[in-house]
Parts: structure tokens; sequence; C-alpha cells
């Protein structure tokens, strides 16, 4: 079995979290349920996976000192940090390039670090599947079975069945509602997590045939890692690329792509709306945390973030009220989708 390196990608931005989320602090490093930041319950997750030298960190640059604070654990020189963000294909080719480098037979999993897994068992038990396959020469990404038409995320059509998995049968792009519905009718169709696991070379080589700016930009940084120019050079070759995701650069090109169905609970907390999962409901539909006082109010999400500015609801349904300290939102709960655009408009006052 190849030596595993594990690469935890924390560079969103997390605009769907204003006004907790902001460019200074995005959702990756924020506690939302009291149990620790996103990237610090990501990191939990794996220490007894792999060896904390093993476990690579890749964010904005100006963020890499908020994960050493936030990771102490971490070995300093494995939390990297991109000179500008570029979209997930450079991220993933970085990773890739920096393990080549120091590890060049490991087999390489990419993780997002702001989803939220609580069964940690079958999380890992998954993801010893998806070594396996990835150590027989699959590209291997992991699917979660979809349990309602989410318009959110892209799927994943799984084919002829296999050892562990199926063979992917091809990436789908995030559907509209009447086409979701009708993935879930067929069933076979699983969300896109994000999640991957491949060998190092491997994905070199794609990377090569496909992305080949991205490859070389790899290389060259993988090389050069620990140098006293590596951040001049890293802007150097980062600024050209092309803002492309890992599945349309070089996913939906690959033929021989393995899926493995997660066997744990998921929510990438990808908007507000995901609260309610992991914090509950009161006995009048709101999803509650903070100093609120609340009265006659049913189905809202009310988050208030600084103790001693309270909320004060009344009389409201189904809306989103954040109170937080870069501002405050109030939203219709069918309207959630919209704060991502709407923040820009909010940061330029």
């Amino acid at each position: 079995m190849n030596s595993l390196q594990v690469v935890i990608m924390a560079g969103g931005s997390g605009t769907r979290f204003w006004p907790y989320s902001t460019p200074s602090l995005p959702k990756q490093f924020l506690d939302l349920t009291g149990e620790g930041t996103m990237i610090q319950l990501t990191v939990e997750r794996l220490r007894e996976w792999v060896p904390m030298e093993n476990i690579w960190v890749l964010t904005n640059g100006k963020f890499v000192d908020t994960v050493r604070e936030q990771c102490p654990d971490l070995l300093e020189n494995r939390i990297v940090g991109e000179p500008m963000a570029r979209d997930t294909s450079a991220a993933v080719a970085l990773g890739a390039g920096l393990i080549e480098a120091v590890d060049p037979g490991a087999t390489m999993a990419v993780l997002p670090a702001d989803h939220m897994i609580k069964d940690k068992k079958g999380f890992l038990s998954s993801l010893e599947t998806a070594v396996s396959l990835a150590d027989d020469d699959h590209f291997v990404t992991l699917g979660i079975e979809a349990d309602y038409p989410a318009e959110i995320y892209g799927y994943l059509k799984a084919g002829e069945a296999m050892t562990g998995g199926f063979k992917l049968e091809g990436f789908v792009e995030k559907p509209e509602r009447e086409v979701a519905e009708k993935y879930l009718e067929e069933g076979g169709y699983y969300w896109n997590a994000g999640m991957f696991v491949w060998k190092t070379s491997g994905i070199m080589t794609a990377l090569e045939e496909h992305l080949p700016a991205h490859h070389a930009m790899a290389r060259d940084l993988g090389e050069l890692w620990g140098e006293a120019d590596w951040s001049a050079k890293a802007k150097d070759v980062f600024e050209p690329l092309p803002k492309v995701s890992i599945d349309f650069g070089l996913m939906e090109k690959l033929s021989d792509i393995a899926m493995v169905p997660a066997g744990f609970d998921w929510n990438d907390v990808g908007g507000w709306a995901a609260l309610e999962d992991l914090l509950g409901r009161d006995g009048e539909g709101n999803t509650l945390s903070g100093a609120n006082v609340v009265k006659d109010s049913k189905n809202n999400i009310i988050i208030t973030q600084n103790a001693d500015r309270p909320s004060l609801v009344v009389g409201v349904e189904n809306c989103v009220i954040v109170n937080g300290r870069a501002g405050t939102l109030v939203c219709h709960r069918d309207e959630i989708e919209r704060i991502k655009d709407k923040v820009t408009e909010v940061l330029d006052l």
C-alpha cells in the first residue's frame, strides 16, 4: 500500500454565511455549532488516520496565520498559502506538486475544510475504500446519496457496480429542480461532495495532458517548496492560470473514475438553512443560536453573534435573521440563495 497524504482545501470565501463569514474570516474558520471551527473539526477527523506530517492545508495566503492559530498541531511547512484564488484545479494541482516533491509514491486524498461530518468512523471507512480503489489505479470521487431534489449541487451518475463502489458514468452540472426530481426518481444519482482520492503520480500525468499550465505550476512550486523565493514565484505562476474547477477542468475528461458512496452523514453547510440540521428546531420550528428573545414567531432561523447586542423577534415567520458583528441579515427563507450575489453590494458600502 502506498503512503497516504491528505490535502485540506481551505480557500473558500463563504459568502453565503454573511454577516458571520466575512472576507477577513470566512466560513471555514468559524465555530458555527460550539464544537470548534470547521477546519479544526476537519483536522480532528483525520488525526487518527494519518500522521500530522501527512496533512496539508491549502488556503489563501492571508489566512496562513489563522490556520496556524486554529490548528497548532499542524506542521508549519504543511500550511500553504496560495497567492490568489484560481479555483480548485489550481489548488489540487499545487497540492499534487508539493506531495510529489516530498513523497512521489503517495496516494493523495483531497478534502474540503468546510463540511460537517459527525460519523467519523463511517467517514474514515469510506475513505479507506476509496484509497484501496485509488491504489488499483482508479481516480476516485466520493458521492453523497441524494435524498431530495437539490439544485445547489452537482451530481454524479453511478454506472456499473465494482468492489466498494461504482464506475462513474459522468458528472452532471447543477440542475433545474425538475431535472433534479427526475434524477431522484430514476435513482443512481449522487451529490458531488468534492472529495477525491488518487495516486499523486496519476493526477500529475492527467494534469500534464489536460491542464499543462497547471501541471507546470505544480511541478515548479513543488520543487521550490521551502525556498526563500517560493511566495514570489507562486504569484508569478498563479496569476496567469485560468479559474477552472477540478470537475470541469480535469475530472470530466478522465475515463477511469470510480465513485464510492459515502457511508456517513454529511452537511456541506452551504448556507444558513444548513444550521437547522446542525442546531435543531424548537417547538415553533425556529432554529436559534445566541442571545435571542423570540415571541409569536415560527419557522425562522435566528442567529445572534454578539451577546451584548441581543435580538428581539416578534410575529415573524419563514425568515432568516442574523445579527452579526459585520452587519445584519434579514431575508425570506425562499431567498437564501440570493445572499451570495448580494453580499458584494454590502461589502462595497
